[in-house]
């Protein structure tokens, strides 16, 4: 009888333990039936040395708005804030500044004349830089382009290539490499005039 009481008492225990739990899933958390959106805030990263923050007119809207984003080797999160006419910063978009673990990182975000461009180049030897393309017309951010440069200087060429994307920021990480990676890029190369290697 003591076995059964205890076995009971453990199968009750366990199911409101699993119950208590909290699943993290794209920024919310849900809770026994009840959902609590996170409050993300531009305030949180005007001081904070983890992050950088750009400001111009992301959406042409004649407003100026704030792109917050990590820091080189502190992360690829990216957080865009449309401003409005009240002098307030609403978050419209939580995406990637595209920085890759061991690989390029962010150095730059600039103005476009459709959005903003979101500039990685690779830290160490040799040099590559990818230039992410994003518009911002009509409040949608969509990844438009990417263009990237290498050097190779063995070879003695510089290799330029592009690809079309247009693809919404919005999109997970793993959505949006699949789509970029399943993007045929163009590519172009230039010689050095003192070269004498040719592919």
């Amino acid at each position: 009888m003591n076995k059964i009481t205890i076995l009971v008492l453990l199968f009750f225990f366990l199911l409101a333990n699993c119950q208590k739990k909290s699943i993290l899933k794209n920024d919310r958390v849900e809770a026994n039936n009840t959902e609590k959106v996170q409050t993300i805030n531009l305030n949180q990263y005007t001081n904070n040395t983890n992050y950088f923050i750009k400001t111009f007119d992301v959406n042409k809207d004649g407003i100026k708005d704030k792109i917050v984003s990590h820091n080189r080797y502190l992360g690829d999160e990216l957080l865009l804030f449309l401003g409005d006419k009240s002098g307030n910063y609403n978050l419209a978009l939580k995406s990637t500044n595209f920085s890759e673990d061991g690989g390029n990182q962010i150095t730059d975000i600039k103005e476009a004349k459709e959005g903003f461009e979101i500039i990685t180049q690779f830290p160490d030897r040799g040099y590559l830089q990818n230039a992410y393309l994003v518009s911002g017309i009509n409040n949608k951010f969509i990844l438009k382009k990417i263009q990237s440069e290498s050097e190779s200087w063995q070879s003695g060429y510089t290799e330029k290539c592009s690809q079309n994307i247009n693809v919404d920021l919005k999109k997970s990480i793993t959505e949006l490499s699949k789509v970029i990676g399943n993007t045929k890029k163009k590519c172009t190369k230039i010689y050095n005039k003192q070269s004498k290697v040719r592919n």
